[in-house]
C-alpha cells in the first residue's frame, strides 16, 4: 500500500518598509506595518479561513481516512496572533482531529543553518518546538527546515535536538538514481530518518491547483492518479509539499471541487491510503544512507541548488551572525525579537536577481527595484540594529522608543510572548 503524506506550507516574514541611510539611529520601525497587516488580513479571509473550514469538512466525512499535515514558520503563527487570533483557533480546530499533524521548524523561518552557528539554529528549534506546543497541543516529530535547506550538519543538529525524521526536497543532486518515495537515514546521524518531497508530483499537483480553467476536466485527476500508479511496488511512500494557497483564492471552489475528488478516489483506491509523517517512521525502517555536504532546498520560485546564494546574500548573512555574540548576556525582549525577525530566509531571497518581484510587481509590488537596493535596505537595518545593541552593552539610558524600534508595532499587542 503506497502511503501519501500531504504537506502544506504557510508562511508570512515581517516584511521591512525602505529604510535610509539617514534612518539609521532615528527610532525608525523597520516594519511595514500596514502591509503586513493588509497581506495577513487578506490571507485570512479569502485563503487561510475557508480553506481550513473546507478542510475540516472534509476529514470528518473522510472518517478517518485522510489525513494532513502542515508546516506554519514561527513568523506566521506571530502575525495570526497578532492580526488574526481567530485563524489560531481554526489551526486548533484542525488539530483536535487527531488527523492533523503540525512538523517542527525554526523560530522564524531563519537561514541559521547556513551561518555555522550551531547555537542559534538550537534555539530557534526549541522556541519554535514551544510554539507547536503551546497553539496545537502537540510535541512535532518531524522537522522541517526554512526552505527544506539540508545537509549533513543539519541533520546531525536536528537528530540532536531530539527529532525522528527531516523533510526535505528529493532534489536530482542528492538523490540521484534514487526514489524519493522511500525512508532513508542520514549518512551523518544514522538514528535520524530523511523523507523527501517528491518534486515531480508536487508540482505536477501545485500546477493543476493554479490553473482553475482545468479543474473540471476529468482527464486532469487522471493524469495525476497516473503519476501515482507508476510509482514502483516497492516504494512505499509519496510526500506531496504544497504551498497551503493553492486551495484558496480566485476560483476556489474550482480548486476545493479538485482537491476533494482527489480525496475521495485516493479513498476508495485499497492500494493507497494517507498518511501523517510520524507514522512513516512506525511502519518503515529507511532503505539505505544518504547524505550531503552542499545545501539542498525547495523554493517557489529557486533551483534545488540555490544556497549557499550570491555574493550580497552571503555577505548580508556573514554580517548578520557576527551580531550574535552582542547578544550574549542582553535580557531585552525587544532586542531578542529584533534579531529574529532579521532572520527569515525572504530578506536574502530578495537579493537575488530572478526573485519574481522584479518581474510580477503588479500582483504584490515591492519596496526594491533590485538585489541592490534589497541589500543596502537590509545592511541599513542591521546597522541600526548595531548601534541599539552597541547602547544596550554599555549600558547607556536611550529613548525607550529606540530600543523598541526593532519590533513591529502591534507585536505589543500579544498576549503571549515566545
Amino acid at each position: 500500500m503506497k502511503n501519501i503524506c500531504l504537506y502544506f506550507q504557510i508562511h508570512h516574514p515581517f516584511s521591512f518598509q525602505t529604510f535610509r541611510y539617514f534612518d539609521v539611529g532615528e527610532s525608525k520601525s523597520w516594519y511595514d506595518d500596514s502591509r503586513i497587516e493588509r497581506e495577513i488580513y487578506e490571507s485570512a479571509t479569502n485563503y487561510y479561513l475557508p480553506t481550513n473550514d473546507f478542510l475540516l469538512r472534509l476529514i470528518r466525512q473522510s472518517k478517518g481516512k485522510l489525513k494532513v499535515s502542515f508546516y506554519i514558520s514561527g513568523t506566521s503563527l506571530d502575525q495570526f496572533q497578532i492580526y488574526s487570533p481567530k485563524l489560531l483557533s481554526s489551526f486548533r480546530q484542525l488539530a483536535d482531529t487527531g488527523l492533523v499533524e503540525f512538523t517542527g521548524g525554526l523560530a522564524s523561518h531563519s537561514i541559521a543553518s547556513l551561518a555555522d552557528n550551531k547555537d542559534e539554529f538550537k534555539s530557534q528549534i526549541k522556541l519554535y518546538k514551544e510554539r507547536i506546543e503551546y497553539y496545537f497541543g502537540q510535541n512535532p516529530q518531524v522537522f522541517v527546515n526554512s526552505d527544506l535547506i539540508f545537509t549533513n550538519q543539519i541533520a546531525q543538529i536536528v537528530a540532536e535536538a531530539g527529532y525522528q525524521m527531516i523533510l526535505t526536497n528529493g532534489a536530482k543532486k542528492l538523490l540521484q538514481w534514487r526514489s524519493p518515495n522511500c525512508l532513508y537515514a542520514s549518512e551523518s546521524q544514522r538514528r535520524i530518518g530523511i523523507l523527501f518531497r517528491n518534486e515531480g508530483i508536487s508540482n505536477e499537483f501545485a500546477s493543476m491547483l493554479s490553473n482553475p480553467n482545468a479543474m473540471k476536466k476529468q482527464e486532469q485527476i487522471d493524469q495525476l492518479l497516473t503519476s501515482f500508479y507508476a510509482i514502483r511496488p516497492e516504494e512505499p511512500m509519496v510526500n506531496i509539499y504544497l504551498n497551503y494557497k493553492t486551495l484558496g483564492g480566485s476560483k476556489m471552489s474550482a480548486k476545493q471541487q479538485f482537491f476533494r475528488t482527489f480525496v475521495f478516489k485516493i479513498m476508495k483506491d485499497k492500494s493507497f491510503s494517507f498518511s501523517r509523517p510520524s507514522e512513516l517512521t512506525e511502519q518503515f525502517g529507511p532503505v539505505a544512507e544518504i547524505g550531503t555536504e552542499e545545501p539542498v532546498c525547495w523554493t517557489g520560485h529557486s533551483h534545488s541548488s540555490y544556497y549557499p546564494g550570491n555574493e550580497l546574500q552571503k555577505d548580508a548573512i556573514k554580517q548578520l551572525f557576527k551580531l550574535e555574540k552582542q547578544l550574549t548576556g542582553i535580557k531585552n525582549h525587544d532586542l531578542q525579537i529584533g534579531w529574529q525577525y532579521l532572520q527569515p530566509t525572504d530578506h536574502f531571497h530578495l537579493m537575488e536577481e530572478n526573485h519574481p518581484a522584479y518581474f510580477d510587481s503588479g500582483s504584490n509590488p515591492g519596496i526594491y527595484k533590485s538585489k541592490y537596493d534589497a541589500f543596502i535596505n537590509y545592511m541599513n537595518i542591521l546597522e541600526d540594529f548595531r548601534q541599539q545593541l552597541k547602547v544596550a552593552n554599555k549600558g547607556i539610558r536611550k529613548d525607550r522608543n529606540a530600543v523598541q524600534a526593532s519590533v513591529p508595532f502591534q507585536i505589543k499587542k500579544r498576549q503571549r510572548v515566545f
